[in-house]
């Protein structure tokens, strides 16, 4: 009789494994923008790319179970070129694929790791962006470094672990679309 229940005591365990979903939905949010930084019919081209080696943006790495990688539902290049372009939209900008003038956003490293190194889980969150404005050959380079941690005695969902890249996206673009720098490339005030 023990080990009849022992057996489905251990059925019921390997059961009850954490399943992750097979794709992460990042949303960071860009806030509402004022008009009137750029003067009428200023418009730029917006491009993303991802230099990153792999697509995932999650990492589960617990242990005794496989390593999990989890990639998003839309690249995150293509995710942040469409959320600055609405940016920069409601700042004034009209976006036109034959500008003079372009903003490329390269996504170098975007990943948040869960791991258990011993009774608590962490979960590790890095965000590393470079934004290059260029405008009639002029060039402004920016990189913007985010990290930030979070370690809980109960296993964090991928809820949690997207928030946190959440937030550092988010901040990230605001402070791109305030950036007097910034601006002033667009302008052509290098």
């Amino acid at each position: 009789m023990k080990k009849i229940i022992l057996l489905l005591s251990a059925i019921l365990f390997v059961g009850c494994a954490a399943s992750w979903p097979q794709k992460a939905n990042l949303n960071p949010v860009v806030d509402d923008q004022l008009d009137g930084f750029y003067q009428p019919g200023l418009d730029v081209s917006i491009d993303g790319q991802d230099e990153r080696a792999g697509s995932q943006i999650i990492k589960i790495a617990l242990p005794e179970s496989p390593v999990t990688l989890i990639p998003n539902q839309v690249s995150p290049h293509v995710l942040l070129a469409e959320r600055l372009q609405d940016g920069f939209r409601q700042q004034g900008l009209a976006s036109g694929n034959q500008s003079n003038i372009t903003i490329s956003i390269v996504v170098e490293e975007l990943q948040a790791t869960l791991t258990k190194p011993g009774v608590m889980f962490n979960a590790n969150a890095k965000s590393r962006i470079k934004l290059t404005v260029t405008n009639n050959g002029n060039i402004l380079n920016k990189e913007y470094n985010r990290a930030s941690s979070q370690d809980s005695v109960t296993r964090p969902d991928i809820h949690d672990l997207e928030v946190l890249l959440n937030e550092q996206l988010s901040e990230i673009m605001a402070q791109a679309l305030a950036d007097n720098q910034i601006r002033g490339a667009i302008k052509g005030q290098f």
